[in-house]
């Protein structure tokens, strides 16, 4: 009977760091569910929280609360976590619920980094997503872009980029919709815009449960995250629930 009890506390040990946690927590998330003022609390814990810009609208979300946008954005600097360097270097993920209206600017900016041009997320009004950036000496439009049609006009829809170094992937609704080779931008980044910057590609629609991970996902934890939400999909169980399993265990047998 001990050897029996034994046995299942070594495989207890070893199960035990894929019970806790399942995907690797954010360096950024934003579930705009608790805004005080003109702050966007930072829910990974790192402390990158916004700052409300010409204030967009607190709306009913996907989940909770969202944000929606026309001419505004919520913007947010570089740190030690979010790192300037992030998507240059290609180990990244984004994932966000958007509900766009699809109609004024052609091309708008869901997320953009700058202050110079650089790492882009578009939404365009014919319903494709597309993500850009600075390579090389010049711009380059469509580093991973859908087909048109994909993305429905005022409806909510779960779209992610991946970065891996090696491929772009678009998804969206937790379906891979793209799939490209990898292209290193020219990083530098100092600051970063939900909403896009003001002027001719600004982003109308809203924007929910947004977070940025340093890390590439697959795509079961792509959906995961669309199910459960980011908060519950990256949670890590305490301790006490740790020991409260083993003690079960142990009055099994």
């Amino acid at each position: 009977m001990r050897y029996i009890v034994f046995t299942l506390f070594l495989v207890f040990l070893f199960l035990t760091p894929f019970i806790v946690q399942a995907i690797e927590k954010p360096i950024v998330y934003y579930s705009f569910d608790d805004i005080k003022g003109d702050v966007v609390k930072d829910l990974s814990g790192n402390g990158n929280d916004g700052k409300l810009e010409n204030n967009p609208n607190i709306i009913d979300g996907k989940m909770g609360k969202a944000l929606e946008f026309a001419e505004s954005r919520v913007g947010f600097s570089a740190s030690d976590t979010m790192s300037s360097e992030l998507f240059k270097n290609g180990l990244f993920t984004l994932v966000l619920w958007i509900k766009p209206k699809l109609t004024g600017n052609t091309w708008q900016q869901i997320f953009r980094a700058g202050p110079d041009p650089n790492d882009t997320l578009f939404v365009n009004n014919d319903g494709r997503i597309s993500w850009r950036g600075w390579v090389g000496a010049a711009w380059a439009g469509g580093m991973c872009e859908t087909d048109p049609g994909i993305i429905p006009k005022d409806k909510w829809t779960h779209v992610a980029v991946v970065g891996d170094a090696k491929n772009f992937r678009d998804y969206v609704d937790g379906k891979l919709a793209k799939e490209t080779n990898f292209q290193a931008t020219r990083g530098n980044n100092k600051e970063f815009k939900i909403g896009g910057y003001s002027g001719g590609e600004s982003y109308s629609g809203a924007v929910d449960e947004f977070a940025i991970f340093k890390t590439p996902l697959k795509e079961a934890e792509i959906n995961n995250i669309k199910e459960k939400g980011v908060l519950a999909a990256t949670a890590v169980e305490s301790k006490g629930k740790l020991v409260s399993k083993w003690a079960e265990l142990k009055t099994v047998f």
